[in-house]
């Protein structure tokens, strides 16, 4: 299953080979111009690097993110934003290699990367220093090393993978246990494997375990907001829909219900189908950022390469392209604070549909938004505007 791969097939497929190869064009130059972005906890990761010279060990926010704490303000520190943003990318698209040829080895995975890249949230929200890719490549890394019977480094790259975000747990868990392989490997093994992996990614949280006095207190993330179940609810659907868009999802469930027995037959379904639930319950436990939800976002797309045909997919990948240029809404929210500096809070939506500007658009307008929460007139600020590298 798990042969070497001939490549004669990205010569006989020039057209996918030059979309992807323009896109990974464009993100070079949107990680140049796009300076430190516009996720605010970029700085306190960066923050977390810095406060290892005064040696102080602290996390950005909730449990930590040891690993991109690390390495984010390690690139940032000594090369600045565009390093920073384009290795944060092509973690994203390297691990989705990985992903899928841990899974599969077919021709299809020309048409997954298309698909994968063409959403805006697996797009933009990794050209900025952000901890998303990092935990997806480690675990990628981490499923390709246990397909290539490398336990060593399957275990160190899980490892790195809980310690770059402790929710990505449940899919190392996954990874571990349920990914088909192409060898024979007993379930005491791969238990082996998984407590191994985690006594690996729980060291990167042992200061943090420490400083709380060796509870567990450290492990609850404070959720961003207390409105109750149907206000918890209303959340997930609506950002569950918007990962995917509307019309896709009314294309998918279509299709999937149409082809559902095929889905079980799939390259290690049970794995695959785990994961897209796994994260689902995450996410509705803290449905606030959408990027949450990038591993339910690949994994249904590898479900989706697999299964649909390819005039599916195409349609598919159109509406997410467009959805860059042009792009629709159903609901219209009324925010607490219009100041785009300010977390804002939700406290109403009624149903309003409305046509406004795409993803690309957005991400442009925005990419300096971090700027909202650094001091301008500082020598620090001045780097961090500039998109420069903080050493001096």
């Amino acid at each position: 299953m798990y042969k070497k791969i001939n490549y004669n097939f990205i010569i006989q497929n020039p057209i996918k080979f030059l979309i992807i190869t323009s896109l990974l064009i464009l993100a070079i130059y949107l990680s140049y111009i796009g300076g430190y972005g516009s996720d605010e906890d970029t700085l306190p990761m960066i923050g977390v690097f810095l406060n290892y010279f005064k040696g102080n060990i602290m996390t950005s926010r909730f449990t930590g993110y040891p690993v991109p704490e690390f390495g984010i303000g390690f690139l940032s520190y000594y090369f600045g934003s565009f390093v920073a943003n384009l290795v944060t990318f092509y973690f994203c698209f390297f691990g989705l290699i990985l992903f899928y040829l841990s899974i599969s080895n077919d021709n299809k995975i020309l048409l997954f990367i298309i698909l994968a890249l063409s959403n805006p949230f697996i797009f933009f929200d990794n050209l900025e220093p952000i901890d998303y890719s990092w935990a997806f490549f480690f675990l990628s890394l981490g499923m390709y090393s246990l397909v290539k019977k490398r336990f060593d480094l399957a275990c160190v790259f899980f490892g790195l993978s809980i310690g770059s975000r402790i929710n990505f747990l449940p899919f190392v868990f996954a990874a571990i246990i349920f990914l088909k392989l192409d060898y024979k490997i007993n379930y005491i093994s791969r238990i082996i494997l998984f407590i191994s992996s985690f006594f690996v990614g729980g060291l990167f949280y042992l200061t943090v375990w420490i400083q709380s006095g060796l509870t567990l207190d450290w492990l609850t993330a404070a959720r961003p907001y207390e409105q109750g179940i149907f206000g918890y609810l209303a959340r997930f659907s609506y950002k569950s829909l918007a990962s995917i868009g509307l019309l896709q999802c009314i294309i998918i469930l279509f299709y999937l219900w149409k082809f559902k027995k095929s889905i079980l037959k799939t390259s290690s379904s049970v794995f695959i189908i785990f994961l897209i639930i796994s994260n689902l319950i995450i996410f509705f436990y803290i449905p606030a950022e959408i990027s949450y939800l990038q591993p339910f976002i690949i994994s249904l797309y590898f479900l989706l390469v697999q299964t649909l045909n390819k005039k599916t997919i195409y349609l598919i990948i159109i509406l997410n392209f467009f959805s860059w240029f042009i792009n629709y809404d159903y609901l219209k929210i009324t925010y607490e604070n219009k100041d785009e500096c300010k977390r804002t809070l939700a406290l109403e939506a009624k149903f309003e549909f409305n046509i406004h500007s795409g993803y690309f658009k957005k991400y442009v307008d925005s990419r300096n938004k971090i700027l909202c929460w650094v001091d301008l007139e500082s020598e620090y600020g001045q780097k961090i505007s500039k998109g420069l590298k903080i050493k001096d």
